[in-house]
């Protein structure tokens, strides 16, 4: 009889991955899809100790035993999700809510040529939205501007500029305008520099035996360049970096295999 030999198993891997968040209790909360991920790493170094004998000439090494792991990786996602954008910038979500109000007269100091955004303050940066009846007058009072040659208004966004080519001169100036009850989806980022959970990724290979990893303690953090604005064609992509850690259980990664016929 030949020999039988071991049949490899070619793999080009592709899942889902999903993160189960800690909360301050130290419970697991549900697990999220993060949606997809182009990429998900697991790396892990060893640090070892040698010994070398004293006991006759030059020092031999006789043993060399590891004495730490450190187990590592990276996710790359291309979702760029509110809550994964949450994720990576270290926040929170939450909904802003405007309030219907007229507003009588907003004082701005302005320079002809540049922009300014109605209603801001530190609390409110995005300022007010949606923004109607705008009517813009010298500090002082006196004849409105005119829209479209002293001024221009982006109405849906709360955005006046001051035309370099109009007669607004640099000061201040009053706005009139009237703002309707709306809401809108804000991210607001925190002091959390790395997120606690369980990290669980269902592999889904087009062949070959499948194989789900989970790992019941890792920190995130999240890294690198997330674009805002870029002339390239590739799509927006996150990174965080991944620490395995050993939980109480004492297992730090787990490798399943799916259920056999019976």
């Amino acid at each position: 009889m030949a020999n039988i030999f071991e049949k490899s198993q070619y793999v080009i891997p592709r899942g889902r991955v999903f993160f189960d968040l800690y909360d301050a209790a130290d419970q697991l909360t549900g697990e999220r899809h993060l949606g997809n991920c182009p990429t998900v790493t697991l790396s892990i170094a060893t640090e070892k100790a040698p010994h070398y004998s004293a006991e006759s000439g030059p020092g031999v090494k006789d043993a060399n035993r590891v004495v730490r792991i450190d187990r590592t990786g990276k996710i790359t996602c291309d979702n760029m999700s509110a809550d994964n954008r949450a994720m990576f910038i270290s926040g929170e979500k939450s909904t802003v809510a405007q309030t219907a109000v007229a507003v009588p007269a907003e004082e701005i100091a302005v320079s002809p040529g540049l922009f300014y955004q109605l209603g801001r303050t530190d609390a409110n940066p995005a300022g007010a939205r949606k923004v109607a009846e705008v009517v813009v007058t010298p500090e002082a009072g006196g004849e409105p501007y005119v829209l479209g040659e002293d001024y221009t208004v982006d109405a849906a966004l709360g955005r006046l500029q001051v035309l370099a080519s109009g007669s607004i001169p640099k000061g201040k100036i009053k706005v009139a305008y009237s703002k309707p009850a709306t809401t809108w989806l804000r991210i607001k980022s925190g002091d959390k520099a790395e997120l606690r959970g369980a990290l669980r990724v269902l592999s889904n290979i087009a062949e070959g035996e499948q194989s789900d990893t989970y790992c019941p303690l890792v920190t995130l953090a999240p890294t690198g360049d997330m674009a805002l604005v870029t002339s390239d064609d590739g799509y927006v992509q996150m990174e965080f970096d991944i620490e395995v850690l050993t939980p109480p259980s004492g297992v730090a990664i787990f490798v399943d295999g799916r259920p056999v016929g019976v």
